[in-house]
């Protein structure tokens, strides 16, 4: 089994960690995980059992590895993650002075919002 690799890497203020390693000769996988906020926002991998007739060299496990990792690096720190690396917000407080009424009626909005629905075409 080959050592990992990790990145830290910053993309549009959000920190993230890429993570790669080789899973061994008996699950002949390198994977590399991408965190944010701790949680798995990206999960790649490369079965070489499946790609290769013989058993590799450390050597060119290690160069497979290299060349999965520098390519997840570079699609966060390029911001191609897009929709698939928007992890767990951050958690935010409810303002105190808003009424349950006034929180119910914000959160029917934006689910309104982000399923297109304008206030005009709303069910009563």
């Amino acid at each position: 089994m080959v050592p990992g690799i990790n990145t830290d890497v910053t993309h549009d203020g959000f920190d993230y960690h890429v993570q790669t390693e080789d899973l061994g000769a008996k699950n002949p996988i390198i994977l590399t995980l991408v965190y944010r906020n701790g949680a798995v926002v990206l999960r790649e991998t490369l079965d070489y059992g499946q790609i290769l007739a013989t058993e590799p060299s450390p050597s060119l496990i290690r160069a497979l590895m290299d060349a999965q990792h520098r390519r997840v690096t570079r699609h966060v720190s390029d911001g191609e993650l897009e929709a698939r690396a928007l992890g767990p917000e951050e958690p935010t407080a409810a303002s105190p002075s808003k009424t349950v009424d006034a929180l119910i009626e914000e959160y029917l909005c934006t689910r309104r919002r982000a399923r297109g629905v304008s206030a005009a075409h709303r069910e009563p």
